[in-house]
């Protein structure tokens, strides 16, 4: 078995060029040939001139295919030509840096191919107007959709603040419009989806949201089908008595918006209470059911302007403060190196002389007469390193100051071990305090990156307010989305429980928020308890861990802990206490119990390790010393990262290949320097990962090897490993024995 490395494990990510072609290529087919009013659409070639190469190219193929299936191609030749146009500048140019470049670009290539098809085909002076307000309309929209992208591209969610707000309504617009051009029988999908859009809104934002897009909504059904749009007029009405009762359960708003709707379209006149229409309003509901508020609050950004300004401040400032302790911690060390470290031995023998020989009567007979004879005394008076009076050598059995040079030998030797002492203590301690400073700075830069974490002030309201309802009352509710987009939530109580309560309010609020929500274990701290719901991450994971203890004890010094962080991915930790017994359980729980803490507190990585290894220094001598290995998962990338401090290997089984991860490290509390490899490996579902203490021994591994290309279940691989321990250490357990065992599954 080899070394793994980072590089071997890979994920099978779908690649962004590859989503980025698919959807180009969709749009192009489906958006091809529509209309907004009486011009052609021009959501293609907008979507093409802000698209990369791949995808630009992806809309012209797209486009060819639609125009060839409906023999259309010469009805929209200029637009065919603009396309191509605009990837040709794709493949040979970068794109626009701003939105006023990328809207004259489109527009001037609309233009111009409209220009040249006129002189080809000899277009009539209407037609040549029309292909100048297409040129217009085209390098509008191109404008719009690009402030849209960036904050796409920026944040990965819709920006709807300032103009950014004002862009995303007009591309709202166009795309209603432009999807109200096809008209399945019995329904028009841009009503649809501008029903749907509108409860979702008005569910969200309240009146305000439910009034504006309704308008938005309907101004874009009535600009791509008039027939279609104008009982669409009722949506602005609708949805404002949507927001007025938003905080009503989802179905409650449902119903009440669809029957609203169809007492208003009987009012305004029967011509309009079409079949056609009643079948957008109710299939739009219908949707709205599936994606509530909770998606809109998942991709979209309303107050970048008001947070943006104190998180950055505060990041910067954390920042600020990595920076300064890097500094000062860079600068101190630069001038421990300048100073000399090296000490200059005292010439013990010397000083001696000079005090005690110096005005002695037999000074010139010793040091003279006697010169080889007297050193070689001095010297081996001065090689005794006890605490007590150094013995009188035979070569100086002769001198009469012998008392005073057996005290004088004692008091300096007890000085020089004092200072060799102090140095080695200024040294430890040194170096013990450059690894708190990295700590330090590690946790100030990770509590900088923290901030970013996008909270839902809107969903946190809903959710202590439907605690409320139900009489589960909580101090603190926070809805918040990681990293990964994924939706944490956090009920904070106060000299209160609700640990049995927590299946119903798991049941209660995925209703609430129409997704499925997982229960993590709480964090305690005093009298201040932290319940935390996640939405379902990507990937799960399924465990089994069993502990074997040496034959001569009654209890196993290898600790196993399993537990998830803040973001909800689980940590899978073993400790291994030197030696066996009590001492070493206590020491490995101990361990343990230490790495979870600063992990539910936020402190995780090398900072951890780091702070962990100088506690451990202040240990005393009869405590042991237990290694620390951790397996932390990544349940929404599927990735998997390994910390091992005087660790055993860890066995990995990915695609029907077993590696081996190892890494020489002494364990915490033995060096000053906290140390830890840090191995980080992708992983795809049905990956097996083994996690042995040292009770395993490494004959064990091609028979391990075998457990794990078999594929049988964890259990069944543990147990194997655990009943055949024994045998490959020579038929006695003399260690503990600890297998912990995990496969990531699909969620």
């Amino acid at each position: 078995m080899q070394s793994i490395n980072t590089n071997l494990l890979r994920s099978s990510r779908i690649p962004h060029t590859v989503l980025e072609a698919g959807g180009g290529f969709l749009a192009g087919l489906l958006l091809a040939g529509t209309s907004v009013g009486s011009m052609t659409s021009p959501l293609p070639i907008a979507l093409a001139a802000n698209l990369s190469s791949i995808g630009a190219t992806a809309v012209l193929v797209g486009s060819l295919l639609s125009y060839l299936c409906f023999h259309t191609i010469l009805d929209n030749l200029p637009l065919l030509f603009a396309l191509v146009i605009i990837v040709c500048f794709r493949v040979l140019k970068r794109p626009p840096k701003s939105a006023v470049s990328i809207m004259w670009s489109t527009g001037l290539c609309v233009f111009f191919s409209g220009i040249v098809v006129s002189l080809m085909v000899h277009a009539s002076g209407t037609q040549v107007i029309g292909y100048t307000m297409t040129a217009g309309l085209t390098g509008c929209a191109s404008y719009f959709m690009y402030a849209v992208f960036t904050g796409i591209r920026k944040n990965g969610k819709i920006p709807l603040h300032s103009t950014d707000g004002c862009a995303a309504a007009v591309v709202l617009i166009l795309t209603t419009a432009t999807l109200s051009c096809y008209r399945i029988p019995a329904m028009n999908a841009g009503c649809l989806i501008g029903v749907a859009v509108t409860l979702i809104v008005a569910r969200k934002f309240r009146i305000s949201g439910g009034v504006i897009c309704g308008a938005l909504t309907a101004c874009g059904v009535i600009l791509g089908s008039s027939a279609d749009g104008l009982p669409m007029l009722i949506l602005p009405i609708s949805g404002l008595l949507a927001g007025y009762i938003a905080s009503q359960n989802r179905y409650v708003i449902t119903v009440t918006f669809f029957l609203f709707s169809l007492m208003a379209l009987i009012t305004f006149g029967t011509e309009y209470f079409t079949f056609s229409t009643v079948v957008d309003l109710f299939l739009g509901s219908i949707a709205f059911l599936f994606l509530d508020a909770a998606c809109l609050d998942k991709w979209i950004i309303t107050d970048i302007a008001n947070r943006m300004p104190s998180e950055q401040s505060l990041s910067t400032q954390l920042r600020h403060m990595a920076d300064a302790i890097h500094n000062v911690r860079e600068d101190t060390d630069a001038i421990v190196h300048l100073l000399p470290q090296k000490e200059y031995p005292r010439d013990i023998t010397k000083e001696v002389c000079e005090i005690v020989c110096g005005s002695c009567c037999n000074k010139l007979r010793c040091w003279e007469s006697e010169y080889e004879r007297t050193l070689s005394g001095f010297y081996k008076m001065q090689s005794h390193h006890a605490a007590s009076l150094p013995p009188v050598p035979k070569e100086l059995s002769y001198c009469t100051r012998i008392e005073r040079l057996q005290s004088l030998f004692a008091q300096l030797a007890s000085e020089q071990r004092k200072a060799q002492f102090l140095a080695a203590h200024t040294a430890e301690s040194r170096t013990v305090l450059f690894e708190q400073l990295t700590a330090a700075e590690e946790l100030l830069q990770a509590a900088g990156t923290q901030i970013h974490i996008r909270y839902s002030a809107e969903l946190s309201e809903s959710v202590r307010r439907r605690m409320m309802h139900y009489g589960y009352p909580c101090d603190t509710a926070a809805v918040y989305y990681t990293v990964a987009d994924r939706m944490m939530i956090e009920l904070t109580c106060i000299g209160k429980k609700l640990n049995g309560c927590m299946p119903t309010i798991r049941h209660i609020l995925s209703e609430t928020l129409n997704m499925t929500l997982e229960e993590l274990e709480p964090f305690y701290s005093g009298e201040t308890v932290r319940y935390r719901l996640c939405q379902r991450p990507k990937y799960r994971l399924e465990h089994y861990s069993s502990a074997l203890h040496a034959g001569q004890e009654t209890i196993s010094g290898d600790t196993s802990i399993l537990f998830t962080d803040c973001s909800g991915n689980p940590y899978l930790v073993l400790s291994d206490g030197m030696g066996t017994g009590k001492n070493a359980a206590v020491k490995s729980r101990m361990t343990t119990e230490m790495f979870r803490k600063f992990v539910n507190g936020g402190i995780t990585g090398m900072a951890a390790v780091r702070m962990m290894n100088g506690l451990l220094l202040t240990k005393s001598p009869q405590e042991t010393f237990a290694t620390l290995d951790v397996a932390q998962f990544d349940l929404d990338a599927g990735e998997l990262t390994i910390m091992k401090s005087g660790a055993a290997a860890t066995l990995i089984l990915h695609a029907d290949k077993v590696s081996r991860i190892s890494a020489q490290i002494f364990p915490l509390g033995l060096e000053p320097e906290g140390e830890a490899s840090v191995r980080r490996v992708a992983l795809c579902p049905n990956d097996i990962i083994l996690m042995l203490s040292d009770g395993v021994s490494e004959d064990t591994y091609p028979f391990i090897r075998q457990l794990l290309e078999q594929n049988g279940s964890l259990e069944q691989i543990v147990t194997e490993i655990c009943d055949k321990s024994a045998i490959f250490a020579g038929g006695t357990r003399r260690d503990d024995v600890t297998v912990c065992a995990a496969k990531l599954l699909p969620a």
